[in-house]
């Protein structure tokens, strides 16, 4: 009969491998008008900064309701910003708002 001890080797790594592929896999599933709306406000977000301003992006919350489905992303730039919009059923945007603002005559010339 073989020890478990001996045996106990060869589990630690499968089990890490296994933690790490569970850990990392999306906790969270976007419904299609979900989905519709994220795109659209990312589409709206970009141009309020001039080409390659814009460094990074990433989507901070998700809610709302079959009306209505508000976003918050978080964007990266010349400093921090988060831009808040809501999509309606369709995904076309109702509201947006950047805050802090950006001058547009800044964002216009690349400064």
């Amino acid at each position: 009969m073989t020890s478990p001890l001996r045996i106990l080797p060869l589990f630690v790594p499968a089990a890490l491998a296994g933690s790490a592929l569970f850990a990392s896999s999306p906790a969270y599933a976007m419904s299609d008008a979900e989905s519709r709306a994220v795109a659209q406000c990312r589409a709206e977000l970009v141009p309020h900064f001039p080409d390659g301003a814009l460094t990074s992006h990433r989507v901070g919350a998700i809610a709302g309701n079959s009306r209505r489905t508000r976003v918050t992303l978080y964007a990266t730039a010349d400093r921090r910003y988060t831009f808040e919009c809501a999509a309606d059923a369709d995904g076309r945007v109702v509201t947006a708002a950047l805050n802090p603002p950006r001058d547009s005559r800044l964002a216009a010339r690349g400064e």
